[in-house]
């Protein structure tokens, strides 16, 4: 039977980022995908001008439906939401359609760079501090790691040190691991570190390009190995390998600063590395 994930996020009609990640990303790797759209853009938040459309509203509509049809999923994969109201939702989400064996794995998804995203503040933080309580693992970037922590955000060493030493602090409720991305090492280094039952270390070279929907395709792939029964540290060494991959394939990519990381020519790469490790 193909394992079933729900991907809760918002959808972007141009950029490569979100929801629209996901729905390649998985199937690829060869699970099937409900998806909960949380919010409709023209583009991704890059571009000016963006339209965007709070679909709070058909959310309900379609959580009623899936749950008269009984629908199960072995994970639920959480992104970008954008309002207290989704976060409420997303939580109600959870309540009702976990069941004992569901993993939930939720990216936090409202900053970067220092920076909170445009719209978002401290009670937006505060409130989705609590959505993690919810979730089996968390996978916040530095700047997303700090602002939960409360603590100062630089892109330094120092700073991952703290991490570090603090992170452990965001384990409560259901949630027992922390993985935190974008980590500065030493000159030329970057990394995730982890925080919990399976903590650990995991430096990389650091690729000297910014893609838009990065962060996205490397949680789309953490989301899928860990539905695939992968464990977390295999799972975030692969995905962290095939997302740097996919960078340094984007430099030939002229576009990549606005459409995001181009990562569809590489997915036959992905599958043979998943095929490898199953033989």
């Amino acid at each position: 039977m193909i394992p079933r994930i729900a991907v809760v996020q918002d959808l972007s009609c141009i950029g490569r980022c979100s929801l629209g990640v996901a729905m390649s990303v998985l199937p690829a790797m060869g699970l099937e995908v409900a998806a909960l759209p949380t919010a409709l853009l023209s583009t991704h938040t890059a571009f000016e001008g963006f339209t965007f459309v709070d679909l709070s509203p058909e959310m309900e509509r379609i959580m009623a439906h899936w749950k008269a049809l009984q629908m199960r999923f072995d994970a639920i994969y959480i992104g970008y939401l954008g309002s207290i109201r989704l976060i409420e939702l997303t939580e109600r989400f959870i309540d009702t359609f976990r069941a004992p064996q569901t993993r939930v794995i939720l990216d936090p998804a409202f900053g970067d760079n220092g920076a909170l995203y445009a719209g978002f503040d401290g009670t937006y933080v505060a409130r989705l501090r609590e959505l993690c309580r919810h979730a089996d693992v968390i996978l916040p970037n530095v700047t997303e790691a700090c602002a939960l922590l409360e603590l100062p955000w630089e892109d330094s060493t120092a700073c991952t040190q703290r991490l570090v030493q603090r992170a452990w602090e965001l384990l409560d409720g259901r949630l027992r691991n922390v993985l935190i991305t974008s980590c500065r090492f030493s000159e030329g280094w970057t990394g995730l570190i982890c925080a919990g039952d399976n903590g650990f270390v995991y430096p990389h070279e650091r690729v000297a390009l910014s893609c838009h929907g990065s962060g996205d395709l490397f949680a789309s792939v953490f989301a899928g190995l860990m539905t695939l029964g992968r464990s977390l540290p295999e799972s975030a060494r692969t995905a962290a390998d095939f997302t740097r991959d996919c960078i340094r394939h984007s430099m030939n990519c002229p576009d990549h600063r606005w459409y995001g990381v181009d990562y569809e020519p590489m997915l036959g790469e992905l599958t043979r590395r998943i095929g490898e490790e199953r033989a």
